[in-house]
């Protein structure tokens, strides 16, 4: 899965040098905005269920009725909260002056939030049919890279370009349709009741909380940032942002495949369950300590080899990323590894919602005076302070994977 999921995220990033270059800063400034506003729709269209449905769908695992239920409520949920972001998009252009101009290319980013809505991930997740989906994944990733060096050759094709970077969720859900039609079989599909939507928004609303928070400082950023930067800095930040978030969502399969499986745990023996986490740790978190520490020394000689020297100021921010991947690492097997499965979704929730407030607080006086060095160091604090936070509240419940005193004790 992780090979799977290095080439799906590779293939992004090895374009990302050619888009930089065919386009220029400024344009691949505005792709960037453009795509900043989609990601955060898409925090409202997911609402959670990325890690609340695949818990439900594990357990009902032998129920296809309920299984087919499940899909049906959650479908029609985000199909709705998309629409709801679509009309967001249209009276924003009509209202405020940055976006006046961008109406098509939001449409062009768009394709990432209906791809979320048609791509269910978290039905294959639940049912641990997690190499389907990261087989989609790759083909539908491999199809876009070639469309990409075939349509986008110069500042003109932005609108390709755009579209073609948010795609991927919307070919997956094309061709994994075959696949989710055969997870359902056995269900029936119908309309679902009032009351079944309602117990899906309230199973999901912490979760929900907890995400919309983390989308806020991570994938917000760009959109912040804008308000103060030109599109020339806008996309050195953008370039540098991009090749950290792809270094970091190399752990994403990893981590979505064994939530199910330390939920589990969790509720059979809490003991194995920290255990568990614990060899996590030092795992994961040694392969990220090695990553950070390249990104550190040849961050900078990657940049000026592969986007030439109108990007030299990403290789500075590069640098000062150069720790995140560390700090992902800590927070999602403290929060999303530890909290979740122990029954903390309101502990979770509340942590990402002070840390959004937190990033709000330093993240625009830094960017308004430093630019986007300053809203690099801005982000790093915020990721620092998740993870305090979160080993505070697991030492306090002795939950915590990092109290060693678990590792003496008999199993």
């Amino acid at each position: 899965m992780s090979v799977v999921q290095l080439i799906s995220l590779g293939l992004p990033l090895l374009a990302l040098p050619y888009l930089a270059i065919n386009l220029g800063p400024d344009q691949l400034g505005r792709v960037a905005f453009a795509l900043s506003v989609a990601q955060l729709i898409l925090i409202l269209t997911d609402y959670g269920f990325n890690l609340s449905a695949p818990k439900s769908i594990a357990i009902h695992r032998d129920n296809p009725k309920k299984i087919s239920e499940i899909w049906c409520e959650i479908t029609l949920i985000k199909f709705a909260l998309s629409l709801i972001g679509l009309l967001v998009i249209a009276v924003s252009t009509l209202f405020f002056e940055k976006a006046k101009n961008e109406f098509w290319l939001f449409i062009a980013a768009y394709s990432m939030v209906i791809g979320n809505v048609i791509f269910p991930q978290w039905l294959f997740q639940g049912l641990e049919q997690v190499k389907i989906i990261s087989l989609i994944q790759v083909l539908s990733r491999l199809i876009i890279f070639i469309a990409i060096f075939i349509l986008v050759k110069t500042k003109e094709d932005i609108y390709w370009a755009t579209f073609l970077q948010s795609a991927g969720y919307l070919l997956g859900g094309i061709l994994a349709f075959p696949c989710t039609m055969r997870a359902l079989k056995g269900g029936q599909l119908k309309w679902p009741i009032i009351s079944a939507i309602k117990l899906q928004l309230h199973d999901g609303w912490h979760i929900f909380l907890s995400m919309a928070a983390n989308g806020v400082y991570s994938n917000g950023n760009v959109f912040f940032l804008s308000f103060f930067v030109t599109q020339n800095t806008l996309a050195q930040y953008h370039v540098a942002e991009k090749i950290i978030r792809a270094v970091q969502m190399m752990y994403v399969p990893i981590s979505n495949s064994i939530y199910p499986h330390v939920s589990r745990l969790a509720a059979s023996n809490p003991t194995s369950a920290i255990r568990f986490n614990q060899k996590l740790l030092v795992t994961l978190g040694g392969g990220a300590t090695v990553i950070s520490l390249l990104i550190l020394i040849i961050g900078s000689y990657f940049i000026e080899i592969f986007f030439g020297k109108n990007y030299k100021e990403a290789s500075i921010i590069l640098q000062v990323f150069s720790g995140l991947p560390i700090l992902i690492i800590l927070s999602n097997i403290l929060g999303m590894q530890t909290m979740l499965p122990f029954g903390m979704e309101s502990n979770f929730s509340r942590i990402l919602l002070i840390a959004t407030v937190f990033d709000m607080l330093i993240f625009i006086p830094a960017a308004y005076w430093f630019g986007a060095i300053g809203a690099a160091w801005a982000n790093m604090a915020v990721e620092l302070f998740i993870v305090v936070c979160t080993a505070y509240i697991l030492h306090s419940r002795n939950r915590s994977p990092l109290n060693l005193s678990f590792l003496l004790r008999k199993k």
